[in-house]
């Protein structure tokens, strides 16, 4: 039987000054509180709340900043640097702030020499790796945004998870009003959509995961001891493979079975890459190129079951634009963990106003 989650819908802005007070509650410096707050709110208003790039992961966050899993106000130390390259030591600090900090870095080196090249050890989870590679379309680049992640998926033809989902971040500029955004794991599904699915009571498709004996299962229960199925069955692990390979050995980070493993120091590693566009061609000669391609492909013939062709990053600006216009439907369990993270520290919790839509 499937089961009702309850939401509560709450202005995005309203909600990423409550998740900005809790931070700063819990030792977070004023700079970091916003940026993790606003990244998280881009994980609401873009993704999904079971992949858990939302504001439900600012619990694991307050658990960290008190067992000295995050250390607040943690240096940026860049170890290596060359005109076009950098390695960052992240010193365990908040993963947004500190991808944010590398890309703006891998920025400035593209304007200086047409591409910029960094890599991070002894960093956090950075969040939805899209919110990394957009901000170098925000300044007429091209952005990559790659992070190696704790074990849940096998080697092809293994059971043992030792890779992880990996996620990749691709961000293009358009003149369409959105750039063209590619976020994805390497995984066809994550922990975060299993446990949602727990949560409802519904089996998940047979292409996500398998059992811990390596059957593929729609029980997600099953699901969550097994390791995840791969995009492209050996392609996906290859890629996840080679992703570590960067963002894991080569920066000096955790690697395969490590990240995420000590609570207190998960070790994440990656990369982000800015690409100047104006190297290559005139930037309205781009855009004029980018345009043309992507009319090219709204006008495929559509396949059976299709009503219209979503470009990569679409769907997300559709989402974003009207959950910033109406407010986001948070998960009651989320809202109600925000509240007791409040309580804990005494910090002023504003959202119980939007449970009735009457302000308090």
């Amino acid at each position: 039987m499937s089961n009702t989650i309850e939401t509560v819908r709450i202005p995005a802005e309203a909600l990423r000054e409550q998740a900005e007070a809790i931070l700063i509650g819990y030792g977070a410096t004023p700079e970091e509180a916003k940026i993790q707050a606003d990244a998280r709110l881009q994980g609401e208003l873009r993704g999904h709340p079971g992949q858990g790039q939302g504001m439900r992961g600012i619990a694991r966050y307050c658990t960290m900043l008190e067992n000295g899993g995050i250390v607040p106000g943690a240096p940026f130390e860049i170890l290596m640097e060359t005109p076009a390259v950098a390695l960052v030591d992240g010193h365990k600090g908040f993963g947004q702030v500190i991808a944010l900090r590398a890309m703006d870095l891998a920025i400035a080196k593209a304007r200086e020499v047409g591409v910029g090249l960094v890599l991070v050890r002894h960093s956090n989870h950075f969040g939805i790796a899209q919110y990394h590679a957009m901000r170098a379309a925000e300044s007429r680049m091209i952005g990559i945004a790659m992070t190696n992640a704790g074990p849940e998926m096998a080697p092809w033809g293994g059971i043992t998870p030792t890779i992880g989902t990996n996620p990749w971040g691709i961000a293009a500029p358009t003149d369409l009003g959105f750039p063209l955004v590619l976020d994805m794991a390497l995984s066809v599904s994550g922990k975060g959509m299993v446990r949602w699915h727990l949560r409802q009571g519904k089996k998940i498709p047979t292409d996500w995961a398998y059992d811990k004996d390596g059957n593929i299962t729609d029980d997600p229960a099953r699901a969550m001891e097994g390791p995840l199925v791969p995009i492209g069955a050996f392609k996906g692990t290859g890629l996840s493979i080679m992703t570590d390979v960067i963002s894991g050995v080569l920066s000096g980070a955790a690697f395969g079975l490590t990240p995420y493993q000590d609570p207190t120091n998960h070790d994440v590693g990656h990369t982000l890459i800015a690409i100047d566009i104006e190297r290559f061609m005139p930037y309205d000669e781009y855009l004029s190129r980018m345009r043309t391609f992507c009319e090219q492909l709204k006008a495929s013939k559509l396949a059976p079951g299709f009503t219209e062709i979503l470009l990569p990053g679409e769907l997300e600006y559709r989402r974003q634009t009207e959950r910033l216009a109406n407010g986001i439907d948070l998960d009651r369990e989320t809202f109600d963990t925000l509240r007791d993270l409040a309580a804990a520290r005494n910090i002023p919790f504003t959202l119980d106003r939007y449970l009735t839509g009457v302000a308090k």
